[in-house]
This record gives C-alpha cells, sequence and structure tokens, in this order.
C-alpha cells in the first residue's frame, strides 16, 4: 500500500531527520488545508521537536513549500480548474470561522479530493454542531447521549457512491471511517477502515488516534502493527498504544528508542509523564511535566493530567492554584482548564463547585473522558451513587480501556451492597490494570462476603503477588489468607508474605 505521494513510506531506521522534517511540513499543510486542525497541530509540534540542525537548509525548506500548492500548474491549466481553486478558498474561508453549512454548499459541485473532503467534512461538523446543540444539558432532562450527527446519513450514501467508483484517497477513508463510526458504531470493518486511511495517507495523526480507539487489546495491537510499515508515524503510534495499554515497560522503551531523533518532542514527554503517571511514580510525573511547562508555557494539552498528580501528592496544594490561576490567564474556556479548576475546588473539600466546573468541561467537550471519570470521583464523595454510576458508564463508553472509570464503578456498587455488580467492575477493571494490589484486594473481600472462599484465596494470591502492594495491605492479605486456608495451611501463608 502507498500513501499519497506514490511512494512508500521510509523505514524509520533508514529515514534521515531532513527527510522527516520534509514529510512533516507537507503534512502541517496538507492536514491543514483539510481542516484538520489537531492533525495539522500535532505534525507542527512533532517538526518543532527536531534538533535545528536536522531540520535542513532554508533552502531545502522552500522547496518543500513549493510541492504542497493547491494545483500544480498543469491542473490549472483549464478555467473551470481556476473556478474550481477559487470555491475551495471561498468554502475553506467559510469553514475557518466556523460557517459549516455555507461552506458544504459551496463546494457542492466541486470534483477534486481536497474539495469533496472539505465538503463532506464541513457537513459532518455541521451535523456535530447540532447534536452538541441539542443535547446540552449534562445529565438533565434533556441530556441525551445518543443524539445522533443528522448528516451521517446522507453524508454516507454519498461516499459510498465515492467508494464504488474508487475516487477516495487517504483523507476521504478518514472521513468515511468517522462516518461509520456513528452510522454504526459495532461495525466489524472500522479497524480496518481507519487502517486503509493510514496506509494511503501515513502522516493524518488523528486517523492513528482513531485507529487506536479500537484497538482493546494487546493481541489485537500486535496484529495492526503486523500490517504496517514500520516508520517514525508506526513508532509514535505504538507508543502511544502502549501507554494506553498500560505496557508502561514498553512504552519507555520505545520512548528510548525514538528520542535521539525528536529530541525536544512535546509528545514524547507528556507520554512519557502519563506512563510515570499510570505506575504511580508522581514525583516522576511531576518532574517530566515541570519540564514540558517550562519549555511551552502556555500548553494546555494533557495539562490537567498534572493536576491530577498534584491533586494527589501531599504538600502541593500551592502548585495545584498557581496551576489552575495559569491555565485560566491561558483559555479558561478549554475542557483542560476546567479539570484542573473542578480538581482544585476539590482538594478544599468543595465538592458542589468542583462537580460545576467538570460540568462546564463537558458543555465544551461532551467526550472529555478526565471530566466524566472526575466528576464520578465527586459524586462518590457526596454519596451521590446514582449520579456517580452515570458519569463512569459515560467514561467507559468513551473510552473502554479507562481501568479508573471501570474501578469508580465498582466502588459505587460496592458502596450500594451491590457485590455482584461490584464483582463484574473490578474484573474489568483488573483485566486492563492486572498487577494493581488495590482491585484484587477488593475483589478478595467482596468474594469473602459472599462466601466464596477459593476465588477469595485466588484474589489475595493475586494480590500479594503485586508489586505495587504496600505493607500494611501486605499484612492484611496475609491474615486473610491464613484466616481462609485454615490452621493447617499456615506454611502457604508464610510462603505468599515472604515473597
Amino acid at each position: 500500500m502507498y500513501n499519497e505521494t506514490g511512494t512508500s513510506p521510509t523505514s524509520f531506521e533508514f529515514l534521515t531527520l531532513e527527510e522527516v522534517g520534509v514529510v512533516l511540513r507537507k503534512a502541517v499543510i496538507e492536514c491543514s488545508e483539510r481542516g484538520l486542525y489537531f492533525a495539522a497541530k500535532w505534525a507542527a509540534e512533532t517538526l518543532d521537536g527536531l534538533s535545528a540542525s536536522s531540520k535542513g537548509s532554508l533552502e531545502s525548506a522552500k522547496m518543500d513549500m513549493s510541492y504542497c500548492s493547491f494545483f500544480t500548474q498543469q491542473d490549472l491549466s483549464t478555467n473551470l480548474d481556476y473556478i474550481e481553486h477559487d470555491k475551495y478558498l471561498l468554502g475553506k474561508s467559510y469553514f475557518d470561522v466556523k460557517e459549516f453549512d455555507r461552506a458544504a454548499f459551496v463546494l457542492e459541485r466541486c470534483k477534486s479530493s481536497k474539495c469533496r473532503f472539505l465538503k463532506g467534512y464541513s457537513k459532518y461538523m455541521a451535523g456535530e454542531k447540532r447534536k452538541e446543540e441539542e443535547s446540552q444539558d449534562i445529565m438533565g432532562p434533556l441530556d441525551d447521549s445518543k443524539c445522533l450527527n443528522k448528516e451521517i446519513q446522507s453524508l454516507w450514501e454519498e461516499m459510498e457512491t465515492w467508494r464504488e467508483e474508487g475516487e477516495m484517497d487517504g483523507f476521504l477513508i478518514y472521513l468515511y471511517g468517522l462516518i461509520l463510526k456513528q452510522k454504526n458504531p459495532q461495525a466489524k470493518n472500522i479497524k480496518d477502515i481507519f487502517l486503509e486511511s493510514v496506509l494511503k495517507y501515513h502522516y493524518n495523526w488523528s486517523a492513528w488516534l482513531e485507529l487506536a480507539n479500537c484497538v482493546t487489546n494487546k493481541d489485537m495491537m500486535e496484529d495492526i502493527l503486523a500490517l504496517l510499515p514500520d516508520t517514525f508515524m508506526l513508532r509514535f503510534f505504538r507508543i502511544y498504544l502502549s501507554a494506553e495499554l498500560l505496557d508502561s515497560t514498553k512504552c519507555l522503551e520505545l520512548i528510548s528508542e525514538v528520542q535521539h531523533k525528536f529530541v525536544e518532542n512535546k509528545f514524547l514527554q507528556t507520554q512519557t509523564a502519563i506512563t510515570y503517571y499510570n505506575n504511580r511514580d508522581y514525583l516522576a510525573a511531576e518532574s517530566v511535566f515541570e519540564d514540558i511547562i517550562k519549555s511551552d508555557p502556555y500548553r494546555l494539552d494533557d495539562i490537567d493530567l498534572y493536576s491530577n498528580i498534584l491533586y494527589v501528592l501531599d504538600g502541593k496544594s500551592a502548585k495545584l492554584s498557581f496551576l489552575a490561576h495559569m491555565s485560566c490567564h491561558t483559555d479558561k474556556f478549554r475542557s483542560e482548564t476546567m479539570c484542573i479548576v473542578g480538581n482544585y475546588y476539590s482538594s478544599k473539600g468543595e465538592h458542589e463547585k468542583a462537580i460545576s466546573y467538570f460540568r462546564r468541561a463537558l458543555q465544551v467537550n461532551r467526550n472529555c473522558l478526565a471530566a466524566w471519570t472526575l466528576m464520578g470521583h465527586e459524586y462518590v464523595e457526596l454519596k451521590n451513587t446514582h449520579a456517580a454510576v452515570v458519569s463512569y458508564k459515560r467514561a467507559v463508553e468513551i473510552n473502554p480501556k479507562d481501568y479508573r472509570a471501570w474501578c469508580g464503578l465498582g466502588q459505587t456498587y460496592e458502596m450500594l451492597k451491590m457485590p455482584y455488580y461490584a464483582i463484574y467492575y473490578y474484573q474489568r477493571s483488573s483485566a486492563l490494570r492486572p498487577y494493581d494490589a488495590r482491585m484484587w484486594l477488593r475483589l478478595g473481600a467482596l468474594y469473602e462476603q459472599l462466601s466464596v472462599p477459593n476465588e477469595s484465596i485466588k484474589a489475595y494470591n493475586r494480590a500479594l503477588q503485586c508489586a505495587d502492594i504496600d505493607t500494611n495491605s501486605k499484612e492484611q492479605a496475609a491474615l486473610k489468607l491464613e484466616s481462609l486456608y485454615g490452621s493447617s495451611d499456615k506454611d502457604k501463608v508464610t510462603e505468599h508474605y515472604s515473597e
């Protein structure tokens, strides 16, 4: 499979830094021209993360830019091509000011792949905007998490025609995947669509993220990796997925393999911090986030995770307060900012106020995973178990790989004295994070309550095998096992405890 330039993406090991710069410069412009601003920003930040000496000469950069013109001179040889180019410029200007319906309307008769993508994406965004307007009441009577984008059906029919004609590039296939995902979230070929997209156009990070969302376990990840060329984009994808699947050792190993080429890369720094955070090495994660903020003080991407770290560390309330103030100064309407402020109020015990900020975050971005999970925690603090369950369930709908939300559901049902439900959700959480002693200890206690000693013994044994178990929990688990095994099997308990 080849990319849009007609050449196979070069293997990571044989790609020079100057060549990386070339493809990233092209990606920034190609994604920007199609309104894929997140993907364009990611490519630009990755480009900026290359060391200055590796980016090539200014003359080389100027040559790269010439590749990215919308039409070649041959394309503009007829008056019709000039007219379509002008229509694109008009449609793009409407798209940039969020007049999506107008953008789609002026591009209606255009035939080029780029214009077709912008027309389809404009319709999609118009439908998303109306969908958000119809379901603004977060967890209220008018809140409808199943509210549909009403443009999906017409877009689907149009794109099916293009697909049958074989006239879809990597960007159009990406849009086709977004539409299929909304039309039928359970469709088995969603993964294949996004895989086809990244194979046809290799540098759209948004398509890689959608492909990552389809991956639910390490076996599936390995199957996908086997189908992709070993490029720097694949390395970044593996790093992101390893962090998502909580494979911390592999993630840090992969980061160390590419850091020599991407010395100042914010994505790699952030993934390092996330990995430390997932390992509960909060001091190391804090140190990495501090370095990120020093080099990029107005960055808000993933900084809400930094506020989570400051929240759990002792003596960091002043830092959390400063982070909240700084984030509000930078952009008080970003969902990350509202999560940070919510964490600040939660740390002060003002749970109602914290919830109000998490709700605001969700009004900005209804798919803000952190806001749903953190709001669930706040409702648990207020003993509002119904609202906590709703919040956590919305979180796992967005990302079934979020072990914290599954664990939150387990805790909530445990509070409700519904042990069978609690066990189910703790099992989901422990499947994602099998070396977390806390989940196994809770499962052991629940099985003990239900008089299922064999399962309780298995759970406590698993807890004792976890490296993160603290001394107090270790002693309690050993005592529980002694009671469950009976006095005749004390040697087994001693053996587990000594390990």
